[in-house]
């Protein structure tokens, strides 16, 4: 856990959802999804993801100076080559 006063995002953007495990600065772990796309309600999910945890309205700056760290990975790509689909 970190001793510093800021937040740790560790985001996975999957075909069909975007899975967020945040560490709030008092060290509780905080673990959210939401849909990977959802264009009625917000054009990027893990910015999205990033703004609910933190209760951030959606026309309100994202306070990046109370972020230390967004680790970010994608199973899309994996999935597809696995899976041997190239509409990724």
């Amino acid at each position: 856990m970190t001793s510093d006063r800021t937040w740790q995002f560790w985001i996975d953007r999957g075909g069909t959802f975007t899975d967020i495990v945040a560490q709030s600065p008092d060290g509780k772990l905080v673990i959210h999804k939401l849909l990977s796309e959802n264009p009625d309600f917000y054009n990027d999910a893990p910015i999205q993801g990033i703004r609910e945890i933190m209760g951030i309205a959606a026309t309100a700056p994202i306070p990046t100076e109370q972020i230390a760290v967004v680790k970010m990975g994608t199973t899309v790509a994996t999935n597809a080559l696995l899976e041997r689909k190239d509409d990724f």
